[in-house]
């Protein structure tokens, strides 16, 4: 008898345990949960593969068909999939400019996205026209940072949402930084808005995500002056210290995927438990984030990240995409193929260094009026080579796909050595100047020389400059320009008087002159 209550007692506690045990199993289960974060930053509309020499000279790279491909792929093997871009999508090659955006949108409704925020260069034509391409979007955008200016009115009204992925809650809040809002977009073209400090509405947002959700991720676009600073951090701590910064001041924030800074990096950053992402920029390469999330502790146990490179000859082109965007390249083709010029050697940009590309673009202003003394134009508004042989206008316009135009002031000597000073600080984005204008300075420690038409700059002496209304109105940090002493607005646009420059030339002769040296 006493063997038999035995017997019964240790089986019944050996149900016991084997119901706490799988019960314990359960519960862990359901306590760590996976998930993947597709991304992208800085697609500029680059719809169509290219050669990005970054990544290969030989073998074409990116493009919307390939890319849909990639992240339908990714979603058919885990319903624990998110696709997230960081914003920058409309400026780019001649399609984006020549619709004004719109065949992006109608793009990117094909892309799969989850999310996405509102980068600078959504501005380039304007906030209404912005507004605009929006209502064409199938896909959520987000930002609660922006204005109508003097009010507590979001310009956007959907700061964040709570997207479900299988099993996983993600709250999702798109930003614009300040630095990118107010730096990197003409003021023109977001009169009566406003950007508010990221940090403070991050914050606010995280509080209202946190409870509900099993992580929060940033989709932001913003960065840092490209100076030479912060001495002792790589590049990509470097270019990605705005993400680090923001991350460090919020608490509760699991992910940051960047945009604005095209700095790619597949060793993920960490600061205050946050996963900082971004990709190099283009649809060069699709992000992977894999995630391993402990729900009872509000966190990320483990991660591991990668970026793909997105090589046209490996992947099978997205037949949607491709009937898409073969239809946009169409309507815009006759326009794109004008032939306006030839030139005889490859045109190349560069953002650190004279290129000929940028003597173009200054002669071109130049020319414009014979009392123009000088012509400044910012390295960041060139945007692609152009190779030797025939220029057409779709070339100029993926060239410098803003619709920027022309201004000339009159300054004092002083105020155009202040802003030399200024560009000769930046690592990536010194002025390209005019035929008879040479300057020399010592990398991130300012301008040491100045010359215009064979003479030294004189601090009193009042000089005729051309460049963009957007470097004139501040862009870039060009600050000194408000104090011009006269200013004319000539109303065309840049990339018009650049064509008028190459069809008067016919046949264009690229040049290299040490306009431009670093000592």
């Amino acid at each position: 008898m006493f063997f038999k209550k035995f017997f019964i007692l240790r089986n019944a506690t050996l149900w016991l345990m084997c119901f706490l045990f799988f019960a314990f199993q359960s519960t862990l289960y359901a306590a760590n949960k996976s998930l993947t974060i597709l991304y992208t930053n800085d697609m500029h509309a680059h719809l169509f593969p290219r050669i990005e020499s970054r990544v290969s000279s030989t073998r074409k790279v990116g493009g919307f068909a390939n890319l849909a491909t990639l992240v339908k792929s990714f979603k058919k093997e885990s319903d624990t999939t998110i696709y997230l871009d960081a914003g920058d999508y409309f400026s780019g090659p001649y399609i984006g400019p020549l619709t004004r955006g719109r065949a992006v949108i109608e793009s990117m409704n094909l892309l799969g996205l989850d999310a996405t925020c509102i980068g600078n260069h959504e501005f380039d034509y304007g906030w209404e026209n912005m507004l605009s391409q929006f209502e064409r979007a199938e896909f959520p955008i987000f930002n609660g940072n922006i204005f109508f200016e003097g009010t507590d009115d979001l310009f956007w009204e959907n700061p964040y949402a709570i997207i479900k992925k299988g099993n996983v809650n993600i709250g999702v809040i798109g930003l614009i930084g300040e630095f990118a809002f107010y730096n990197a977009v003409n003021s023109k073209m977001v009169k009566g808005l406003e950007a508010r400090d990221e940090q403070r509405y991050l914050q606010k947002y995280i509080g209202e995500l946190r409870p509900v959700t099993d992580l929060v991720v940033l989709i932001v676009h913003h960065g840092v002056p490209r100076r030479q600073l912060n001495e002792g951090m790589s590049n990509v701590e470097r270019n990605l210290y705005s993400d680090l910064m923001l991350a460090k001041n919020v608490d509760g924030l699991d992910v940051i995927v960047s945009g604005h800074m095209h700095q790619g990096t597949s060793d993920a950053l960490v600061s205050n438990g946050t996963v900082i992402v971004s990709t190099n920029a283009y649809t060069s390469e699709l992000g992977k984030l894999d995630i391993q999330i402990d729900t009872t502790k509000g966190q990320i146990t483990s991660y591991s990240n990668k970026l793909i490179s997105i090589f046209d000859d490996e992947i099978k082109d997205d037949p949607a995409m491709v009937s898409e965007i073969g239809h946009w390249k169409k309507e815009v083709q006759g326009f794109a193929d004008r032939r306006l010029a030839i030139s005889k050697r490859k045109l190349v940009r560069a953002y650190d260094k004279e290129s000929n590309m940028g003597n173009l673009f200054a002669d071109a202003l130049l020319q414009y009026d014979p009392s123009i003394d000088l012509a400044l134009v910012n390295s960041g508004a060139l945007r692609q080579n152009i190779d030797e042989g025939p220029v057409t206008k779709g070339d100029l316009v993926s060239t410098f796909p803003f619709p920027n135009k022309l201004v000339l002031v009159k300054l004092k000597g002083s105020r155009l050595r202040a802003i030399f000073d200024h560009a000769a600080k930046m690592t990536n984005g010194v002025l390209q100047v005019s035929k008879g204008t040479r300057y020399a300075f010592e990398a991130g420690k300012g301008v040491q020389e100045i010359s215009i038409n064979g003479r030294r700059l004189e601090d009193e002496k009042l000089y005729w400059v051309a460049s963009s209304d957007f470097v004139v109105e501040g862009g870039d940090g060009y600050s000194e320009f408000g104090h011009a002493v006269e200013r004319v607005d000539t109303g065309k646009k840049i990339v018009d008087v650049v064509e008028d420059f190459l069809v008067q030339e016919r046949i264009y002769y690229p040049v290299y002159e040490e306009r431009l040296v670093i000592k």
